[in-house]
């Protein structure tokens, strides 16, 4: 996960304030263990950090290798009987040179008009408290839409929402499922009569078969919600499969972001697991 500019930049804060701590000890053992504590503390913190600005591609690898190269060392030290002034050798190489080679890209990185879409796609589930796999596909949906790749961000958002329907369904019980077929199938009319007696369940693979249009039908008896509802989400389930295969439709960052919306309130503020 790629963090935040100002989260860094704290970061970084830090590093210079134990630096400056650590030139007041000079060239004598360093015996405070909360200094210890602290240093170790900010080297983790970027150890941590350091993969996720790699795979972006947010600044020079050469400059996260040196910087990994400091931080491990200071880790280790921090373990050992040390002079202050090693400690700040090692300390000074990421405070003198970071905020220039990582900070200050790293910002300009996340403030682009991509990066900016990505958040607000990422932060339409932020009240939604969400599974790993959940989380997996919307942060997917999220990189994609940094690379303008924005037909597979609204199948990745749609896969989530599929992964609550389902882990929902899981959770219910095949039973409760198949009651709530008998129970849709028997009303009349669209688009109750399209659910069919084969459209029962006994497993997890035969849920993970399904269609997910029987899913959104049956959800109106499973998971209580009306008409209306149903046709919002045969909407992003077309809109989902338009974006699936060949054709004319051309979605942009916007139409994400309002799939990303609406995905939130009609699934994941109304399915609970």
């Amino acid at each position: 996960m790629l963090v935040s500019g100002d989260d860094l930049e704290a970061l970084h804060a830090r590093a210079k304030s134990a630096l400056q701590t650590l030139r007041k000890s000079g060239n004598k053992e360093l015996k405070r263990a909360d200094l210890k504590t602290e240093l170790a503390s900010i080297a983790r913190d970027w150890l941590r950090l350091s993969p996720g600005l790699r795979d972006a591609g947010v600044c020079s690898t050469e400059k996260l290798d040196e910087y990994d190269r400091t931080m491990q060392d200071l880790l280790t030290s921090t373990t050992a009987r040390a002079r202050a002034s090693a400690l700040a050798s090692k300390l000074r190489v990421f405070v003198d040179g970071a905020f220039d080679a990582v900070v200050v890209p790293l910002i300009k990185y996340q403030g682009s008009p991509r990066q900016v879409a990505a958040r607000q796609v990422a932060a339409a589930f932020a009240k939604s408290t969400l599974t790993p796999e959940e989380r997996t596909y919307i942060d997917e949906s999220a990189r994609c839409v940094t690379v303008q790749c924005y037909r597979a961000a609204i199948i990745m958002l749609w896969a989530a929402g599929i992964a609550r329907l389902h882990a929902a369904v899981t959770k219910g019980g095949f039973d409760a499922y198949n009651a709530a077929v008998d129970a849709t199938s028997s009303r009349k009319g669209a688009p109750f009569n399209r659910i069919k007696d084969s459209a029962k369940i006994t497993s997890v693979p035969e849920l993970q078969r399904s269609r997910d249009a029987d899913l959104i039908t049956v959800g109106m008896e499973l998971f209580g919600y009306d008409l209306q509802i149903f046709q919002e989400l045969d909407r992003l389930l077309g809109t989902r499969n338009d974006s699936a295969h060949p054709g004319m439709a051309h979605p942009g960052a916007l139409d994400v972001q309002q799939y990303a919306t609406k995905l939130a309130s009609l699934i994941f503020d109304r399915v609970s697991i």
